[in-house]
């Protein structure tokens, strides 16, 4: 069951693997996306940093809740409805509840700019 408040659509983005030229798989953002579309989200806002040495940077985490069982990872991107785009910051986090009503999953963003 979605609750009302729930009513945002953001689109999850997910790169190709390649070797890193390293022997590492990364995510290969020039490449071809494939994308998805996740109905019923809400974004939490968290916490924010700046850092001003020898330049400015800030740094915005934030908490998405998603539908529960949303194919998301950490190597995924998620775009905003206002089509700001987020990095996943770790591995999201699935919930469930006795009743089924409040389980959801948790996705921790981070938005760095320089």
């Amino acid at each position: 069951m979605v609750r009302s408040f729930y009513d945002e659509t953001w689109t999850r983005q997910r790169a190709p693997l390649a070797d890193d030229g390293r022997g590492n798989m990364a995510p290969n953002w020039a490449g071809t996306l494939s994308t998805a579309s996740i109905v019923g989200c809400r974004l939490q806002p968290l916490s924010s940093d700046e850092l001003m040495e020898n330049r400015f940077q800030s740094d915005v985490r934030n908490r998405l809740l998603a539908p529960y069982g949303s194919d998301v990872n950490y190597l995924d991107r998620m775009v905003s409805p206002s089509a700001v785009v987020w990095e996943v910051a770790e591995p999201p986090q699935s919930h469930p509840s006795p009743t089924g009503v409040a389980r959801h999953d948790e996705i921790m963003l981070r938005r760095v700019t320089l």
